[in-house]
C-alpha cells in the first residue's frame, strides 16, 4: 500500500502541471470558452503528457541515456502539447506551454537539450498552423491576425528556450571546470608527497591531505585538532614561534620558509621545509596553509657534502684548513677565560710500513690511528690530519696554566700509549711511534700562529730527542 501511495505521488509530482491545466481547462469548459468536444478530446492528451513527462518514463525511452533519441522523444512529447492547445482552439499559448516541455528536458538531458526543443516547438506549431489554415482546426482567434500572435509566442518561447538552453550550458561548464579542478587537487594533495595544512591561530590543524600517512605515518584523523608543533623537534621551537609570528604580522599570504625536524610516527626524525602562509583573511581558507615537504635525503645530501668538504676522507677527522678555522674561532670566542691546549703529534716509522706493506696498508694504519686520537679527546675537543702522517688535536676546555699542560700531558700520553703497540692492518701486525709537541695558550692569548708554531718547535725537539715522547712548549708570548 505504501508503495503504491509513493508511486501515485511521485506520479501528480512529475505530472503536477498537466493535472493543473486539466481544471483550469474544465473551468473554461463551464465558462463556455472551451467545447465539450475539445475538452473530451484534449483530456486524453493531457493524460498520455503526464505519463509521457515522468522521468522514469523518460529513463526507460531512453535506455538509461538521456541523450540518446533526445530529439524524437521531445517531438513526440511537444506533438502532444500543441495537438492539446490547438484542439481547444487555442494554439498560441501552445509555445509558451513548450518552456515547461524545455526546462524539464534541460533537466533531463542537460544544454544539449534546448536546440531540438525549439526545432520541435517550432515545428509542431507550423504543422497545427497549417491545419487550422486547411479548416482541419478550429480557433478562438481571428484569423489572420491569429497566426502573427502564434508566430510572436512561438518566437518568444524560442528566445527564452536559448537563453534557459545557454544558462544551461554555462552552469554545467562551470561545474565541469570545478570537478576537474578538484580532481586536479585531489590527485595533486591524496597522490601526492607534499603535506598540506590548514591551522587556526593557535596552530591547531583544521585540514590536512591524505598524504599525511605516507610521509608521516599518521591518520587523518589523528592529526585533525592536533597542534603540528607538538611534532616538532624541540631544538626548533626558538625558530618556528619566531616565523609564527612573522606570519601572523604578514597579511599578504607571501610565503615564510622554515626547515625543521618532526617527528615520524615510528619515532624517527624527519627534515620537512615547511612554507607557511596567512590565509587568515581568505573567505574560502579563513587559515594559516602549510606546505610541507620532507627534504630528509635532501639534508643528508648537504651534511655529506658539508662534511666531506671540511673532514679527511681517510680518517675522519678534519682537515687543515678546518683545524685552522676551528683552533682560531676557539682562541677568540668572546669572553674566554679557560687555556687551550694544542697538540702535534708525528708519526715514527711511518715510512717504514709504507714501504714494507704499502700504501694502502699505510691507508688503513692512518685511519686507525686517527681514530684512537679522536677516541682519547672529548666531544668539544677538535681532531685532525694536518697531512701525511701528521695529526692535531686542540683541547678547548681546561683551567689554568698548570692544569692546561697537565691536562694535555695526560692527552699526550694516552695517544703515545694507543698508538706504540702492534697493529694488526690488513692481517700485518705493524708498529709505530710518534712525537708530540704540547703548546698551550692561557685566556687572553688568541695569535692561533704563534701557538702553531710553538707546539710545531716543540714537537720536532720532542722528534730529536727520542720516540714514543712529548715536549711542552714554553708559553707563547704573542697575545691578541
Amino acid at each position: 500500500m505504501a508503495e503504491r501511495r509513493g508511486r501515485t505521488l511521485r506520479l501528480l509530482r512529475h505530472g503536477f502541471e498537466p493535472v493543473l491545466v486539466a481544471a483550469v481547462v474544465a473551468m473554461l469548459h463551464v465558462a463556455g470558452i472551451v467545447e465539450e468536444q475539445a475538452l473530451w478530446l484534449g483530456l486524453p492528451l493531457l493524460l498520455v503528457g503526464m505519463v509521457y513527462q515522468q522521468p522514469d518514463v523518460q529513463r526507460r525511452l531512453a535506455g538509461g541515456d538521456y541523450s540518446r533519441r533526445l530529439a524524437p522523444r521531445l517531438w513526440f512529447h511537444m506533438g502532444i502539447v500543441t495537438a492539446f492547445v490547438f484542439i481547444l482552439g487555442w494554439g498560441a499559448i501552445g509555445a509558451i506551454a513548450h518552456l515547461n516541455m524545455v526546462s524539464l528536458h534541460l533537466k533531463l538531458s542537460g544544454s544539449r537539450a534546448w536546440r531540438p526543443a525549439v526545432a520541435a516547438s517550432f515545428g509542431t506549431i507550423v504543422i497545427g498552423e497549417l491545419l487550422v489554415v486547411l479548416g482541419a482546426l478550429d480557433t478562438y482567434l481571428p484569423l489572420p491576425q491569429g497566426h502573427l500572435v502564434t508566430v510572436l509566442a512561438a518566437i518568444g518561447a524560442a528566445s527564452t528556450a536559448r537563453v534557459m538552453g545557454l544558462t544551461q550550458q554555462q552552469q554545467e561548464e562551470s561545474e565541469r571546470a570545478l570537478r576537474e579542478s578538484e580532481e586536479r587537487f585531489r590527485i595533486l594533495v591524496q597522490d601526492g608527497t607534499e603535506i598540506i595544512t590548514v591551522s587556526d591561530a593557535d596552530t591547531v590543524i583544521r585540514y590536512i591531505s591524505p598524504s599525511v600517512e605516507q610521509s608521516l605515518g599518521y591518520t587523518v584523523g589523528e592529526m585533525l585538532g592536533r597542534r603540528y608543533l607538538r611534532l616538532t623537534h624541540p631544538d626548533s621551537a626558538a625558530e618556528i614561534a619566531a616565523v609564527g609570528e612573522r606570519v601572523l604580522a604578514d597579511r599578504s599570504g607571501s610565503g615564510h620558509r622554515i626547515e625543521i625536524r618532526v617527528q615520524h610516527a615510528d619515532g624517527t626524525w624527519r627534515w620537512h621545509e615547511l612554507i607557511l602562509r596567512n590565509m587568515l583573511d581568505h573567505p574560502a581558507v579563513r587559515g594559516v596553509v602549510g606546505h610541507h615537504r620532507d627534504i630528509t635525503q635532501r639534508r643528508a645530501d648537504q651534511d655529506k657534502v658539508a662534511h666531506a668538504a671540511m673532514h679527511d676522507a681517510l680518517t675522519g677527522l678534519v682537515n687543515p684548513v678546518t683545524f685552522k678555522v676551528r683552533l682560531e674561532r676557539a682562541l677568540t670566542r668572546p669572553g674566554r677565560d679557560h687555556a687551550i691546549g694544542l697538540l702535534f703529534v708525528d708519526l715514527d716509522g711511518f715510512k717504514q710500513v709504507n714501504d714494507a706493506y704499502g700504501h694502502q696498508v699505510g691507508d688503513r694504519l692512518l685511519s686507525v690511528i686517527g681514530a684512537a686520537i679522536r677516541d682519547n679527546t672529548l666531544g668539544h675537543d677538535i681532531a685532525g690530519r694536518l697531512g701525511g702522517d701528521e695529526f692535531g688535536v686542540v683541547l678547548t676546555r681546561i683551567d689554568g696554566h698548570t692544569d692546561a699542560v697537565s691536562a694535555a700531558v695526560t692527552v699526550a700520553e694516552r695517544i703515545i700509549a694507543e698508538i706504540d703497540r702492534d697493529i694488526i692492518v690488513d692481517g700485518h701486525p705493524v708498529r709505530v711511534g710518534c712525537s708530540i709537541g704540547i703548546a698551550v695558550a692561557d685566556p687572553g692569548m688568541t695569535d692561533a700562529q704563534a701557538l702553531t708554531r710553538s707546539a710545531d718547535t716543540a714537537m720536532y725537539a720532542s722528534k730529536r730527542r727520542c720516540r714514543n715522547g712529548y715536549e711542552v712548549a714554553r708559553a707563547p708570548s704573542y697575545s691578541g
